[in-house]
């Protein structure tokens, strides 16, 4: 007898880890728009809407990149099932934060998943959220928005 409950366990235990192994996922996110060659781009994924977007670029799933080409590549690799989101900035004059203007409008290039977007504020987490299942390869492509300042000078 012992020795059945002990095959069942292994049983068990294999079957455990071959269905974690399934459910870890790829996850691609392309960024494009990416008109200025400059700074480096901030990429930030997060799982945790309490988080999201404030304080993802603090998180241990964030990545950086010096801007070499207009569009560029982010991997995060082995990732479980679950809803994530993306918050992405450009860094323009390299201060590692996303520099705001009058009323927290940001001064520098940025994007969310799902192209997410509010009239005031950074969107929530269940405006930007996706989700990855099933251990397979999934692909998010981000478009870099500029919000230029408005030229109040007019010719006369």
């Amino acid at each position: 007898m012992k020795f059945r409950g002990f095959i069942t366990f292994v049983l068990i235990v294999i079957t455990a880890s071959y269905n974690l192994l399934l459910s870890q996922n790829t996850l691609n996110i392309s960024i494009k728009n990416i008109e200025l060659l400059e700074g480096e781009i901030f990429v930030s994924l997060s799982n945790d809407s309490t988080e999201f977007p404030g304080e993802i670029f603090n998180s241990k799933m964030m990545q950086r990149k010096m801007v070499a080409e207009h569009s560029m590549q982010f991997i995060y690799e082995n990732l479980p099932d679950g809803d994530y989101a993306i918050a992405v900035f450009q860094d323009l004059n390299q201060n590692e934060e996303l520099d705001t203007r009058k009323f927290g409008i940001p001064a520098e290039p940025f994007a969310f998943s799902k192209d997410a977007l509010k009239k005031f504020g950074p969107p929530h987490f269940k405006q930007a959220k996706f989700s990855l299942v099933g251990g397979r390869s999934h692909q998010e492509e981000l478009n870099l928005i500029y919000r230029k300042p408005k030229n109040n000078n007019k010719s006369q």
